[in-house]
């Protein structure tokens, strides 16, 4: 029996050492010595310098930065910017086109409207009546009172820029209107304009034979023409027809009017002579104003010395200035030579520039008793001098 029990002893030994032989041939990577359990908070990375394992006890990270690669951190922070940074250069581009779009259509609406209002201004009628009409209380106009004349404006030479300055003297009635050029579109290339004239006033009928102008002044930036002479035409011309409809041209290509007043007021210029003895006359003790233009109009009566009433009319620059004679037969009396005088101060200063050296002027004279041949006559001249009578005969 002891035989026996030594047997089994001795192989439960050697079994017991096989097996353990065994278990650490097959852990041989197992660290006897590591505490795993130790902190169960830790846990287990690789190293990459070799295979071995470390335990990082998580109760002792405070700064990731410490502990895990830099370099990966950042990466991925780089692609999630990145992915923002995109996201949102594609939700602003895509604002702005569509604040683009939105433009863009606002502006072809406004384009639109202003196209359509500028048509609608190049049909837009013009029709004036006079100063005197305008200033009567009393005035109540009938159609069959009235004659029609048609001032036809060519525009192609002109800028639709500022405004232009219509001016006219028709039957002892005066016309002074602006109308502003931006209103019409860059194609239109003609105004007209209707005056509405009184066939019958106080003081002359309308005839046949009568005289009478019109003139357009383009005033495109006041501040930088004020001291120089604007563009603008004149055209004096015949009544046609005295119960139906009369046209004139002002502006046409033909016009001389403006080159003439230009050159004069350039020669001026050159020869430094603004206040010369082309602009002051020689004489002793007189105190010049250069801010005066002096209009002497002339109306000699030798032919019509029965004439009772007389209507006279100055016009420089876009300013009209009339006066009426009630009692012609008492100042022919005092008369030596049968003339009736009259002499308009207008400031050189005007509402639409100074008044120059080569500027035009115009003057009319009006009565029934001047008929026949006219009873109205009308004549013009150029502005030579400043402070003294600048003479013109109107008939």
């Amino acid at each position: 029996m002891s035989s026996i029990d030594n047997n089994r002893f001795t192989f439960q030994l050697i079994f017991i050492s096989i097996l353990t032989l065994f278990v650490f041939h097959i852990f041989n990577d197992l660290d006897l010595d590591s505490q795993y359990f130790v902190n169960i908070n830790a846990v287990e990375i690789a190293n990459d310098d070799d295979d071995r394992k470390e335990r990082i006890d998580l109760n002792y990270i405070f700064d990731s930065s410490e502990y895990f690669e830099e370099d990966n951190v950042p990466q991925n922070n780089n692609i999630n910017i990145n992915n923002n940074i995109n996201k949102n250069n594609q939700i602003k581009q895509e604002l702005e086109e569509q604040t683009y779009n939105q433009i863009k259509k606002e502006e072809k609406a406004s384009s639109s409207s202003n196209s359509n209002n500028n048509n609608n201004n190049d049909n837009k009628k013009y029709e004036f009546t006079s100063i005197e009409s305008k200033n009567n209380e009393n005035y109540d106009i009938k159609s069959n009172d009235y004659v029609t004349f048609n001032a036809r404006i060519n525009l192609n030479n002109i800028e639709k820029d500022g405004f232009l300055r219509i001016v006219g003297y028709i039957n002892g009635q005066s016309f002074n209107e602006d109308i502003q050029l931006s209103e019409f579109s860059p194609a239109k290339n003609r105004l007209d304009i209707k005056f509405n004239v009184l066939k019958d006033t106080e003081i002359v009928s309308l005839g046949t034979s009568d005289e009478f102008f019109v003139c357009a002044y383009h005033i495109k930036d006041i501040e930088i023409e004020y001291d120089s002479i604007l563009y603008f035409d004149c055209n004096e011309a015949g009544v046609q027809d005295s119960d139906g409809k009369n046209t004139i041209n002002v502006f046409k290509p033909s016009s001389m009017v403006y080159n003439k007043s230009r050159a004069l007021y350039d020669e001026i210029q050159l020869q430094g002579q603004q206040y010369s003895e082309i602009s002051k006359p020689i004489t002793d003790n007189v105190d010049y104003n250069d801010d005066k233009v002096l209009l002497k109009i002339i109306s000699p009566l030798s032919d019509r010395k029965n004439t009772k009433e007389l209507k006279i009319a100055a016009m420089v620059k876009g300013q009209i200035q009339t006066e009426t004679i009630k009692d012609v037969q008492q100042e022919l009396a005092k008369s030596n030579d049968d003339t009736i005088t009259r002499t308009f101060t207008f400031d050189r200063n005007t509402d639409i520039g100074q008044i120059q050296l080569g500027d035009r002027f115009h003057a009319c004279v009006s009565s029934d008793d001047l008929n026949p041949p006219e009873g109205q006559e009308c004549e013009k001249r150029l502005v030579k001098k400043f402070n003294s009578p600048n003479p013109l005969p109107a008939r």
